[in-house]
């Protein structure tokens, strides 16, 4: 197959599992998690030194000399959509509170889990750099689309299938930058819906059992550079 139709499918691949993905299905509680896992695996399977030295030759014959730091916001361009169309008064799954929490915890999952890797693994990048696997930037991309795609995809399916291409479009620079190999962005993807499906399962849980603690509060707080969340206990 040749070289660059094979990364074209590969994209195409990442952007149609997860626009499918994002259209909600309650009939089978396993099917939100067939994309992260499909992803994480695909990722793995390219985590080998063929598959590098088959993007380093991709690279040079269609990216030489490339540079980019549009993946640098794009990367966030998910979420702001979503920030976007909630002052423009869409219909969201959840309220501002709420979507705040499980955003905020989602968040903190996937910095973890990304940050963690990349200390543990210490794989070293395309250009050289350390820490390349997982993909943060990708992670951070796919978790605002899959968050966006929850949230709003319902009631516009438009919105979840642009965080998707805009998301995809951030793996891609990613690789196109030379910044990461293709399983470094695979898994990525795959640990950013990942953690928002685990943020909107465990933050229900969080909140009941919280709220029967009359004692204990806490409140969200959002700022154009910051999120933030206070919290407090009386005895």
């Amino acid at each position: 197959m040749p070289t660059l139709k094979y990364w074209a499918l590969v994209c195409l691949l990442i952007l149609g599992i997860n626009v499918s993905y994002g259209q909600e299905k309650k009939s089978n509680k396993l099917k939100p998690w067939i994309a992260p896992v499909g992803l994480s695996l695909g990722g793995l399977a390219f985590y080998n030194q063929a598959a590098h030295d088959r993007q380093v030759s991709w690279h040079h014959e269609n990216y030489h000399g490339f540079q980019s730091s549009a993946d640098d916001f794009l990367q966030y361009s998910p979420t702001l959509i979503q920030i976007g169309a909630r002052i423009l008064g869409a219909n969201a799954k959840h309220k501002g509170k709420e979507q705040l929490g499980i955003f905020m915890l989602g968040t903190g999952i996937y910095v973890v889990t990304t940050q963690g890797l990349k200390r543990i693994i210490n794989e070293t990048r395309p250009n050289g750099g350390e820490h390349s696997f997982p993909s943060g930037h990708t992670a951070t991309a796919f978790f605002g689309a899959t968050v966006l795609a929850k949230e709003l995809g319902k009631e516009y399916p438009w919105l979840a299938i642009t965080g998707y291409t805009l998301a995809t479009g951030t793996a891609y620079l990613r690789l196109a930058n030379h910044e990461h190999w293709l399983s470094d962005v695979l898994v990525g993807a795959g640990i950013g819906i990942a953690s928002a499906e685990l943020a909107y399962c465990i933050y229900p849980k969080l909140k009941q059992h919280f709220s029967s603690k009359q004692a204990f509060q806490w409140e969200p707080k959002i700022a154009p550079n910051y999120y933030a969340a206070s919290f407090s206990y009386h005895f």
